[in-house]
């Protein structure tokens, strides 16, 4: 009996911990009484012993799989991490294309099989460093969409990489959520909450809207947020811009676990768009003329090498030279000058078609490409060039010896002149822009 009465005490105190205890103990010292007819404390005291025993080692058990729980589930979270990390790196590793680098980046904080969060979009500082503009976005704009896309995704069986590598894209391009990130223009000149996130270097975690803040209540109506996180971009000191994370449809709470994972991969986008944007400027400086923003030379024989291969394709070229633009140097010197040059570039520009390309072919020489555009066409550029040049208000064009700046124009078109290499296309639109000169300046001469 003794034995039994020791079992059931450790039986509820497994079952049903201090209380079963106490329980147990006096119902046990009661059936005791009964048989033996006398209350007998030391019996009392050996069960509640046996009791306390059991409690205790029951309690460091629970404890001990409590924590080893614990850390397994933190070492799973944190090899997830690692694998989301991995596999961003090598994806970002891959490219130099800002848009791709993007997409990687938000799909890693967003995807089931990355971070997980619901939503993300970034916006980027633009080149005068003076305001913040929405360039992309990832996620549901209602909670409907986003439980939509889930069952998608599960469905497909995507992993990761499949959504990084855009198997997905064609049917999570997230189009209302990316219209309304790119009509986003932030300015950084008053405070706000992104300001003050780019500002303190730290990620900024909002769980209650401030309506005094005009943008923060902007994002919060627009975007339909109620807790969300802004981790600032920055590379080397350099404000690259920020990431938005939120969880509009499960409203998951946004723990400092969740905060630090991502702060990791943010730092690492952040290099990666900086490089990027480095790595563009140093492709600008070896293709495009340091004054004019224009292709370069260099620039112009790749690009008629590549449209001279193509079969059967019709290149025309426009070439320009400004009249008398050594008697304007030397009567107004070279500084004003150089501010024609850079006039005439943004005349050009603005006066050629989107898949027109114009370059500095040296000194005041300038040559338009025109591919697939016969002769006829390419006249009719050449000669609204002429008229935005010869109207436009360059300085000190009064000084000139027509009264105004002018200048004389080549055409030259691969269709009429048959198979010509480079270097034979340009010399004919030299020779016609030269007859154009000879026979009075400011027109337009085909060869």
């Amino acid at each position: 009996m003794n034995w039994m009465l020791l079992i059931f005490i450790g039986m509820s105190v497994i079952c049903f911990h201090a209380y079963g205890g106490i329980a147990s103990v006096l119902i046990s010292w009661c059936i005791v009484f009964a048989q033996t007819g006398e209350s007998n404390v030391f019996v009392l005291c050996i069960y509640s012993l046996v009791a306390a025993g059991v409690y205790v080692l029951t309690e460091y058990i629970r404890n001990v799989k409590i924590e080893s729980d614990d850390w397994l589930s933190k070492l799973s979270l944190n090899s997830k991490q690692l694998n989301v990390f991995k596999e961003v790196s090598f994806s970002i590793q891959q490219t130099l294309n800002l848009q791709k680098l993007l997409h990687t980046i938000l799909t890693s904080v967003t995807a089931g099989h990355g971070l997980g969060f619901n939503r993300a979009m970034i916006l980027l500082v633009d080149e005068d460093g003076t305001k913040l503009k929405g360039i992309m976005g990832t996620g549901p704009m209602t909670v409907t969409e986003g439980y939509a896309v889930w069952d998608r995704i599960t469905k497909s069986k995507y992993k990761l990489l499949d959504l990084i590598e855009g198997k997905e894209t064609e049917k999570s391009v997230d189009l209302l959520l990316n219209e309304q990130v790119k009509g986003l223009e932030i300015p950084l000149d008053e405070p706000n909450f992104l300001y003050q996130a780019l500002e303190s270097g730290e990620p900024l975690h909002i769980t209650r809207i401030d309506e005094s803040d005009n943008t923060l209540w902007l994002f919060a109506h627009q975007f339909n947020m109620s807790e969300l996180v802004v981790f600032p971009l920055i590379s080397q000191g350099m404000k690259v811009g920020v990431l938005i994370i939120d969880n509009p449809v499960n409203k998951k709470p946004i723990t400092p676990s969740d905060v630090d994972s991502v702060t990791h991969l943010a730092n690492q986008a952040s290099i990666a768009i900086q490089h990027i944007h480095l790595y563009g400027k140093i492709e600008d400086l070896a293709i495009k003329d340091g004054l004019t923003g224009l292709f370069n030379q260099r620039s112009l024989q790749t690009y008629l090498e590549q449209h001279l291969g193509e079969p059967q394709g019709t290149l025309s070229i426009i070439l320009l030279d400004i009249d008398h633009f050594k008697h304007f140097n030397d009567t107004n010197g070279h500084l004003l000058g150089n501010q024609v040059l850079i006039q005439l570039a943004d005349v050009i520009r603005n006066s050629i078609m989107e898949d027109h390309v114009a370059f500095r072919f040296g000194g005041e020489e300038f040559v338009i490409l025109l591919p697939h555009t016969n002769k006829e066409i390419a006249c009719f550029v050449a000669e609204r060039i002429r008229s935005n040049v010869e109207n436009a208000p360059f300085p000190c064009r009064e000084g000139q010896p027509s009264g105004r700046l002018t200048i004389s124009l080549g055409v030259a078109s691969s269709e009429e002149l048959g198979a010509l290499t480079s270097l034979e296309l340009v010399d004919v639109a030299d020779q016609a822009m030269y007859k154009a000169k000879k026979t009075g300046r400011n027109k337009v001469v085909s060869s």
